[in-house]
């Protein structure tokens, strides 16, 4: 007779509370991709979305996922220090850090002077830009980059919906295929 390495009572919810408290719990922000606003814009537009990590001491596996409602229910006191911890503002366009034209280390250092978008780069003021050496090249080239990407944005949007459309055709044109060899299967007769 086999026996369970676990305790089957630790997975009913009356217990969970008691398991809970050994888990190790992270909650943080991710930036994704947004496939409708990069369609729309023309451009790749990211959206920060809160993850939940949870993790077993002593044991290499977890999960990383998108935090659900249930998740901010079951860990409260977790996510409530997340929050005080993040009090920043949630961002909507391409971050800094996405942006090919900037390196790395000058994505922080606007960073640290709150500028994390192109968008935001592109809108600063002439006087908050006296504080970066250069500035009013980057500067200029968000302004293209945004531009060029908004005369873009029909051409993307179009390419994506005839990507989409020649999918449904090969897999109509395979469907019909297959129909098509069972009906032939079908009228051919069975020699005895």
């Amino acid at each position: 007779m086999q026996t369970a390495e676990f305790d089957h009572n630790d997975f009913n919810k009356s217990n969970q509370k008691a398991g809970d408290e050994k888990l190790l719990v992270k909650f943080y922000v991710k930036a994704r991709p947004d496939k409708v606003a990069t369609l729309k814009e023309g451009r790749p537009m990211f959206k920060d979305v809160e993850y939940i990590d949870i993790r077993i001491p002593g044991s290499r596996d977890g999960v990383g996922r998108p935090a659900s409602d249930d998740d901010k229910a079951r860990f409260p006191a977790h996510y409530d220090a997340f929050k005080k911890r993040t009090g920043e503002e949630v961002l909507d366009g391409t971050p800094l850090i996405e942006w090919p034209l900037l390196t790395r280390s000058q994505a922080e250092e606007l960073a640290f002077f709150n500028c994390k978008t192109v968008e935001q780069l592109a809108a600063m003021t002439d006087g908050n830009a006296g504080n970066f050496m250069g500035i009013q090249v980057l500067k200029a080239k968000a302004v293209k980059w945004l531009e060029q990407a908004a005369e873009d944005a029909p051409a993307l949007k179009l390419a994506a919906e005839l990507e989409e459309r020649d999918a449904k055709i090969t897999e109509q044109a395979t469907l019909i295929e297959e129909l098509s060899a069972r009906l032939s299967a079908l009228e051919t007769p069975e020699e005895d």
